[in-house]
């Protein structure tokens, strides 16, 4: 027997299932690996969910749906002309992004860059939004990738076949006047297939006493962070912010020189990991003038018809019962949800589906069955990128790109299904189960790294392709600098700047402080209450 999985078939043509910054470098390694790989994107053009679009739209329903529909409702098919005159067709096609205007990213820039396609010398350590979709843009175009992609093009649904394949059932959506659109739909096959659709697609509305019969009454008051665009929307308005993860915390600090006033109400689980955990402190005392905190939600009291939003109350876990509020964002997170793989969904409580397949998603809080968060462990030509969590996403993302390049062209194996189960396991009984099984931190990205080069490395001596080196001296120093320039990012000084168990010496200490002044030009010293414990920060709106 063999102590390898052995393929029953060989890979020579690849369906790539997204076109952002973990869809476009799959596709450079694995057509440069020689295979014939199609990307499919939903967008008029590449960039994931850096591509920035001013029209936004509410929730579907609150409650959001369960994630086997969370994301969105495929549909095949209707082809032909259509009126769009309000755009409802193209927003349900490619939902906007949950990008807003003065989006930045909160890891060192220069940790996000593909190996060997650096950004220039003078980029910022934060840059906008636009600056990041057009890094992706711009590598897609060195890389000559364009006759590889289909843009406007959306995977509605993808099964094995009983031959061993996939088929593909594919739309698209042209726009052809500012009122009308075409769709075409069609089928295609493959050998394999990359989800590379990342997971901020499928807004997170927890199910709260009282809150549906409030977007019942009030839908245009309740908003997702996805659909959060501009703070000017919210000037001289009282805006309550459900979360205080990074897009609760951000959007805060957003909207803080124009709303009124700014109440935060979230709770910080227990069961998160240390360094998880203290982050989450960190963000939340980045408050303002303008901020107040709150606690955990207990129910939305039942509205009374005629009345505004404004007159509505809010009971808190305390409590205290809040009235006055204008507008109510969201900031409670994605599910991971694949609508196109609806065979590999369990929705908690629904019936058993997919002819026995073991589920990727159930609750949508983690992907299952997965080895290396990447191969579909009862079938490996089901893969994935993008499922980890705080790292710097996009050179994760290529390591992860480059492991199934070399896994499908025959050049690095994967061990046995029962192995490949052990090292699961071995990680949930570290991790635990849930959404922190995919939770990385700056140790465990570098760790991941360092492993999938030593396996890609250590198969490339029998197999004879090329060795690939791990992150670069460059990338380690800018990575080394994570906590300190979060500081500087938000104008504050690392004085209270440790791991959590104190460890730092007063040089190491005395040089982090120096690295934000220059980096914030601020003199003196002021207290800062971030505390990483070695974590890096997820890239996430």
């Amino acid at each position: 027997m063999s102590e390898y999985y052995q393929f029953l078939r060989p890979i020579k043509k690849v369906a790539i299932i997204g076109g952002g910054p973990s869809g476009v470098p799959a596709a450079r390694q694995l057509r440069d690996a020689g295979l014939d790989v199609t990307v499919f994107e939903r967008q008029s053009e590449v960039g994931g969910v850096w591509n920035w679009r001013g029209t936004t739209a509410g929730p579907l329903a609150v409650p959001t749906p369960p994630p086997s529909s969370g994301a969105f409702t495929p549909t095949w098919g209707s082809d032909g002309e259509t009126d769009d005159a309000d755009r409802r067709k193209r927003n349900l096609f490619n939902p906007p992004n949950p990008c807003y205007w003065n989006l930045t990213n909160n890891v060192p820039t220069k940790t996000l860059a593909f190996k060997d396609f650096p950004y220039p010398p003078e980029t910022l350590d934060c840059v906008p939004h636009w600056e990041l979709a057009g890094y992706v843009h711009k590598y897609w175009e060195a890389f000559n990738l364009q006759s590889v992609t289909q843009l406007n093009t959306r995977v509605e649904n993808a099964f094995k076949r009983e031959d061993g394949l996939w088929e593909l059932r594919l739309r698209k959506l042209e726009e052809l006047t500012k009122d009308r659109v075409r769709e075409t739909s069609r089928t295609e096959t493959f050998d394999a297939v990359i989800v590379a659709t990342g997971h901020y697609n499928a807004p997170l509305i927890p199910e709260i006493p009282g809150a549906a019969e409030w977007f019942k009454q009030w839908p245009e008051a309740i908003l997702h962070s996805q659909g959060y665009r501009r703070p000017e929307t919210y000037a001289g308005k009282t805006v309550l912010i459900v979360g205080a993860g990074t897009s609760g915390m951000n959007i805060a600090r957003d909207l803080s020189d124009h709303a009124d006033k700014i109440l935060i109400s979230a709770r910080i689980s227990s069961s998160a990991p240390a360094g998880y955990q203290a982050f989450r402190q960190a963000q939340r005392s980045r408050g303002t003038d303008k901020t107040v905190d709150l606690e955990e939600i207990r129910e939305f009291r039942p509205p009374v018809p005629g009345r505004q939003v404004h007159d509505g109350e809010i009971e808190f876990a305390d409590g205290r019962v809040v009235k006055g509020i204008d507008h109510i964002i969201f900031c409670t997170g994605y599910q991971y949800s694949y609508p196109f793989l609806s065979q590999y969904h369990r929705d908690p409580g629904a019936a058993a589906t997919g002819q026995g397949l073991e589920p990727l998603v159930t609750c949508g809080d983690q992907v299952l069955n997965l080895y290396r968060d990447v191969f579909y462990i009862p079938d490996p030509t089901l893969t994935f990128i993008g499922i980890s969590v705080n790292t710097s996403s996009f050179s994760f993302f290529e390591y992860q790109s480059i492991s199934i390049a070399r896994v499908f062209t025959d050049k690095a194996r994967l061990p046995t299904q029962a192995q490949q189960r052990k090292a699961l396991a071995d990680v949930v009984a570290k991790k635990g189960k849930g959404k922190f099984r995919h939770f990385m931190g700056q140790d465990g990205e570098r760790e991941y790294v360092r492993d999938t080069v030593e396996w890609i490395n250590k198969d490339a001596e029998w197999s004879g392709a090329p060795k690939i080196e791990g992150h670069s001296a460059e990338w380690l120093h800018e990575s080394d600098q994570i906590a300190v320039k979060i500081a500087a990012k938000y104008g504050v000084m690392p004085d209270g700047l440790a791991d959590l168990g104190g460890n730092l010496t007063e040089a190491e200490r005395a040089k982090q402080v120096e690295i934000v002044k220059n980096e914030t030009n601020i003199e003196g010293p002021v207290e800062c209450g971030v505390h990483l414990n070695g974590n890096s920060i997820a890239v996430a709106a």
